[in-house]
């Protein structure tokens, strides 16, 4: 939609000619009686300023018309300045930009954004997860296998990638430095801490759903297997031992000290350094790994049975997102829950997505050369637009700001007429 035109301009120019009309022609006031100073009457002081306003408001007249087109419809050298310039100005755009947004200057901008703080700040906000889970569901459910088909087809379809995926790492890469490298990061993170609290929140509730079935299998089990012992063993025990084990869980997930989480911790810990080679490695660890891992890779009843797995993985995920209350997206609010407040509490941490976030948008803009598609495809754009529709959008987009330069024109010139005209009659 254009923005309505001012006429400020046009009146500057009439005000101007106007005054000039009545101050020259005007017959009842004898204003050539009215002597100021040193010879210098009021129609001469008038008519310098009307004179001069005059003269101004023409000549901005004509120089503003002559940016869009040709004044009074006459073609006279440099006028319809921007349609005849048409394209020079839309080949300068890609150098225009390009001096603007230098990879340099695009590096120092994004650097200065908390990408951190804009991230937990969204993720603080219910309608936005709520967007997000929605989204995800959606498509989600959508790419994923129905199992609607044969009940191989979900299997067969992942074979290929699965093999695919173990013939590289297999030939191409050390798995077991891969391995190591990903439990590295996991231990800088404090993963493995939240998997503790994640598995022992998991088995609590496991218990405690199946409480009652627990019960039942456990006591002969305990009974049998206790000899003589097992008279003393009956469901009211495996219930205190349930409800025991439920509570001793909770404390594992609620206090970092407990030993159980300790010990759990300690040995993760110690199995990393192992296998990094930051400790000794007296049993050949590393070795023993890195053959077996290899071993699995090329081992084609393993390919079928990832393949298998992969699929039957998928196909429960898929029916956990179709729940109204789905366990995938509870745990997915869980981690955005975790994530936000670290986002917050964690300087260190916020300082570093923000410079990993900023690293990757810039390194993304200048290999994809962002700026010069976007700048070359406005140069092709405006190319092609129709000479008086490209003046056009100009004009409707300062015209207002224009006319206010023809105001100025009027009265600077004004103001010069009358300071010109003082000055001639104190000289």
């Amino acid at each position: 939609m254009n923005k309505p035109r001012n006429r400020i301009g046009v009146l500057s120019l009439g005000a101007a000619a106007v005054g000039f009309l009545l101050v020259t022609l005007q017959p009842w006031i004898p204003l050539d009686r009215l002597i100021l100073f040193n010879g210098l009457s009021l129609k001469h002081l008038l008519a310098a300023f009307f004179d001069a306003s005059l003269v101004g408001a023409l000549a901005d007249w004509f120089a503003v018309t002559a940016l869009f087109k040709n004044p009074l419809g006459v073609k006279l050298p440099h006028t319809d300045i921007l349609a005849k310039n048409k394209d020079s100005i839309a080949d300068a755009v890609p150098r225009f930009l390009a001096g603007f947004l230098s990879e340099q200057k695009i590096s120092a901008e994004l650097g200065r954004v908390d990408y951190g703080a804009k991230v937990a700040e969204l993720l603080g906000r219910a309608e936005v997860r709520g967007e997000l889970h929605a989204f995800l569901r959606e498509r989600i459910v959508l790419l994923l296998p129905d199992g609607s088909g044969p009940q191989d087809a979900g299997t067969n379809g992942f074979s290929g990638l699965v093999d695919r995926v173990f013939s590289f790492l297999a030939e191409k890469t050390d798995p077991t430095a891969l391995l190591v490298r990903i439990l590295q990061w996991a231990l800088r993170e404090n993963l493995h801490e939240t998997a503790i609290s994640g598995a022992a929140e998991l088995l609590r509730k496991a218990v405690e759903e199946n409480r009652d079935r627990l019960v039942s299998i456990l006591t002969p089990m305990i009974k049998q297997n206790s000899g003589w012992q097992g008279l003393f063993v009956g469901r009211r025990v495996v219930e205190r031992l349930l409800d025991g084990i439920k509570e001793e869980l909770g404390h594992i997930r609620a206090a970092p000290t407990h030993e159980v989480r300790r010990l759990l911790a300690t040995s993760f810990t110690s199995y990393v350094a192992k296998l990094a080679g930051e400790s000794p490695d007296p049993g050949g660890e590393r070795a023993r790994l890195a053959l077996k891992m290899r071993k699995v890779l090329l081992d084609e009843s393993a390919r079928s049975t990832a393949a298998k797995l992969l699929a039957a993985l998928l196909e429960r995920f898929r029916k956990d997102l179709l729940l109204p209350e789905s366990l995938s997206l509870q745990a997915l609010e869980h981690l955005e829950e975790e994530i936000r407040i670290r986002l917050i509490k964690d300087e260190a941490l916020r300082l570093r997505v923000n410079r990993e976030i900023g690293g990757i948008i810039s390194s993304f803009i200048s290999r994809s050369r962002l700026v010069e598609s976007v700048s070359g495809y406005l140069a092709s754009l405006l190319r092609q637009t129709d000479e008086r529709e490209f003046v056009g959008r100009i004009e409707d987009a300062v015209w207002n700001d224009l006319q206010y330069i023809r105001v100025n024109g009027a009265v600077v010139g004004g103001l010069v007429g009358l300071v010109l005209a003082v000055l001639s009659a104190f000289l």
